[in-house]
């Protein structure tokens, strides 16, 4: 866990001390406690409920110290309340946790706490002997533990939220909020202790402590057993994510990998047909400018359009040498054996099953949109998509980039050619796309210089290498 923000941490700690300090001293002025004997003997049970006190999920605990202090709240009065809820604070400190921050601000919360209920409280009739003045006492319990449970709870849950960086809510209703009837209840037979004491004392009192004793003891073992079950979960749900993030992370290394072995498969391509190196990789660059210029958004249709045009020559593996590098005219028999290379390459990445969709790409990379193309003569929207986008992003690279027999011609030709076949060659709708993108294409070819391609390593060559080249 991160460290907590020590600037609103320690801001609020310090609020709330110095507002339980103010509240203790106001009460005790205003309103000291009467009954010694009485008082000092809930200050004593008070302390040893705190001994008893059990852990909540996290850093939270529960105590019955909270009946006590609803006791002294309702029968004894203000300054009563704050001197049991200080006891009560301090045994805590030395028995559950011995944390000097912790110990500030459950001073501050507690006395806070056990002013509001005794404010609450305070329009009300005092209560006292016979069955109308017990019930009075029963609902100024009641009355009296809400208002000290709002408090209690809302300042708790707020210092919990800022020390593990939670939210509030999350907090408040993971280790308060299902803890209210429990407290309600306590709250009520807190009043009822007032009644009792009312008409037996200290002796009626201390006899009541065994039902106290016997719920905490329940409740203990209740909350025992569900924070095991909750901590057991989060520690599988963190588990969980842990696995989530290496095996993503491993996914994203393998994809690099992937995109890896696929580039460099493309290298090597490009060793035997020198002409036009480098060309793959730019095409795949300008297929995924047009597919998100169109609209496409879809991780896996874009990777399929950029595997397609990154390895749509991949079928020229099975073209011999003699053909493939062939520096005079190819013969129409050696054409018809060129025209084969995108089945072939469909054959090859058809095999693997994630290179299966770019393989219908690799298919149709020759196919024209009025349907003049081959292998099959698609035409129009038959076409795969990636197909169409590709074919324009062929026939820009082509023409501005240098070959060994000519010189690359400026983009502003391959953009007039581009136009002038949109509706036979290409897809009108990608050629839209390919204008509008066509200025950024523009400065990237301007500023770059000529797209790569090995040093010249012969001169001439004409119409029928272009040709070749291009198909």
């Amino acid at each position: 866990m991160s460290p907590r923000p020590r600037g609103p941490f320690a801001l609020l700690v310090a609020a709330v001390f110095a507002a339980g300090a103010v509240a203790l001293t106001v009460a005790i002025w205003a309103a000291p406690p009467s009954d010694g004997l009485g008082v000092t003997a809930v200050i004593l049970l008070a302390a040893l409920s705190e001994r008893a006190a059990f852990r909540l999920y996290r850093d939270g605990w529960v105590s019955l110290g909270f009946a006590l202090v609803v006791f002294a709240a309702v029968w004894f009065g203000p300054g009563a309340a704050v001197l049991v809820s200080t006891a009560a604070v301090i045994s805590g400190y030395l028995f559950t946790d011995r944390s000097r921050e912790k110990l500030f601000f459950n001073f501050g919360q507690a006395n806070l706490s056990a002013v509001a209920g005794c404010a609450a409280v305070a329009p009300l009739p005092p209560g006292g002997e016979g069955i109308v003045g017990a019930a009075i006492l029963v609902l100024e319990g009641l009355i009296a533990g809400s208002a000290m449970y709002v408090v209690s709870s809302l300042l708790v849950a707020s210092v919990m939220a800022i020390d593990q960086r939670r939210s509030f809510a999350e907090v408040y209703w993971e280790n308060f909020a299902w803890l209210l009837p429990h407290y309600l209840a306590v709250a009520a037979a807190s009043g009822g202790f007032a009644a009792v004491y009312a008409n037996l004392g200290v002796p009626g009192l201390v006899v009541l402590t065994a039902p106290l004793a016997v719920s905490r003891y329940a409740m203990k073992q209740v909350v025992d057993k569900t924070r095991q079950h909750v901590l057991r979960l989060e520690e599988a749900n963190e588990e969980l994510r842990r696995a989530y993030v290496e095996i993503r992370n491993m996914s994203d290394e393998l994809r690099e990998a992937y995109h890896g072995t696929l580039e460099s498969l493309v290298a090597a391509l490009d060793m035997r047909d020198q002409e036009t190196r480098g060309h793959s990789a730019r095409v795949a660059k300008h297929a995924l400018d047009i597919a998100h210029m169109l609209g496409i958004r879809d991780p896996e249709e874009l990777e399929m359009i950029y595997r397609g045009a990154l390895m749509h020559d991949v079928g020229k593996i099975g073209v011999p040498d003699a053909i493939l590098r062939k520096p005079g005219p190819l013969t129409e028999e050696e054409w018809e054996f060129m025209r084969r290379h995108p089945a072939l390459g469909y054959r090859i990445l058809a095999q693997v099953p994630h290179l299966r969709p770019a393989a219908r790409i690799v298919l149709a990379h020759h196919e024209y949109w009025d349907g003049s193309g081959y292998p099959r003569g698609l035409r129009g929207e038959a076409i795969p998509l990636g197909a169409r986008i590709f074919a324009v992003c062929d026939a820009f690279d082509a023409i501005v980039s240098d070959r060994p027999y000519r010189k690359g011609s400026p983009p502003a030709v391959a953009r007039d050619e581009i136009l002038r076949c949109a509706g036979t060659q290409f897809d009108p709708k990608v050629v839209e796309a390919f204008e509008a993108l066509f200025p950024v294409w523009e400065e990237e070819h301007l500023s770059n210089g000529a797209p790569l391609y090995l040093p010249r390593y012969r001169a001439g060559g004409g119409k029928e290498e272009q040709r070749r080249a291009a198909g």
